[in-house]
């Protein structure tokens, strides 16, 4: 094992000045893992951590002779200063779980605090990864982060997510103004990555602001500007408001703005009119078969009254109601 030098104090001053981006947290151990032991190791001090510098020992025996280990002071300095990085670097809430007095004894208790690999703690990220859902006011930089910290939190105690699953549970808790875009990026081929989201996303709700400031009547679409309350109950003194032709037509007009802006494309289509049939019935309203009576002013009646049978007919026809005998009555 080669001799290990006490870290200079100009080195000590530069480790000291670089600033952190941020601080432990219970809900950011994976970031904060990946920015401290890429810094260590940029500075070859991460063989504190992983044990590949480990501590030796104090006393050296050269055949009957015991002298001072001239590589144990410097460990001690050295291993010192790189516990004391690590604490600097966790906020008040999370230093409770700082326990040992070697920097690898620091890192391993708080990974065992926030990334413990047991049954129970992988259990529960993946049950919430499986029901992550978008929230009413979250944004979407926000929901991947969380959707992220979950995945991040699996990879630690070795239980890494497939991107193409994250992406896929990602997008299905996403919100139902987004269910254009989800139908589209789920069909994509190749799929889409995870880290192209953001971008989709900021993308989508830059189109919909845009749109919204340009045609202001587009969430109105159809709606008349009575309350709900008025549209539902009417009332004498709130009447029922129907919107206009013109207005219906703008709203229209806006709406395959808006879809063509979308990538989407609404054809309307034209019903016929509506027709009216009128059906015809035939009558026979010769009642001279009752009986035979022979005389001239029978037939005469039985003549009169059918000329007149005939007419009510005709005039029900003309305006299309037909009731039972011919009668209008």
């Amino acid at each position: 094992m080669a001799a290990i030098l006490t870290l200079t104090n100009q080195e000590k001053t530069t480790h000291n000045s670089h600033k952190f981006a941020f601080t432990l947290k219970p809900t950011n151990y994976g970031y904060w893992r990946t920015m401290v032991e890429s810094f260590l190791t940029s500075h070859n001090l991460f063989g504190y951590i992983d044990g590949t510098i480990p501590c030796p020992e104090p006393k050296v025996t050269n055949g009957t002779a015991t002298t001072d280990n001239p590589s144990y002071q410097p460990w001690v300095s050295n291993d010192a200063h790189i516990r004391m990085l690590l604490i600097s670097t966790v906020s008040e809430e999370s230093f409770q779980h700082i326990q040992g007095k070697s920097s690898r004894e620091v890192w391993l208790s708080l990974e065992q605090a926030y990334a413990p690999v047991t049954s129970s703690h992988e259990f529960t990220l993946k049950n919430q990864l499986l029901r992550i859902t978008m929230k009413g006011d979250e944004k979407p930089a926000e929901y991947l982060s969380r959707a992220q910290e979950y995945a991040t939190a699996l990879a630690n105690i070795g239980e890494p997510m497939k991107d193409k699953d994250l992406v896929m549970l990602t997008l299905a808790g996403l919100r139902e103004e987004y269910n254009g875009l989800k139908a589209n990026l789920l069909a994509r081929s190749p799929p889409v990555n995870f880290n192209e989201l953001h971008g989709l996303l900021s993308d989508h709700d830059y189109m919909i602001t845009r749109i919204l400031a340009t045609n202001p009547q587009v969430p109105q679409a159809f709606m008349a500007t009575a309350s709900p309350a008025q549209q539902l109950f009417p009332t004498a003194s709130t009447p029922l408001l129907q919107p206009s032709l013109d207005s219906i037509q703008q709203q229209l007009h806006n709406l395959q703005l808006m879809a063509s802006q979308l990538g989407y494309q609404l054809n309307p289509t034209s019903s016929p009119r509506p027709q009216a049939y009128f059906g015809s019935r035939s009558f026979n309203n010769n009642r001279g078969g009752r009986g035979s009576r022979g005389s001239s002013r029978g037939n005469s009646r039985t003549a009169s009254n059918s000329r007149n049978r005939d007419s009510n007919s005709t005039k029900v026809l003309k305006y299309g109601i037909v009731r039972r005998g011919g009668f209008p009555w």
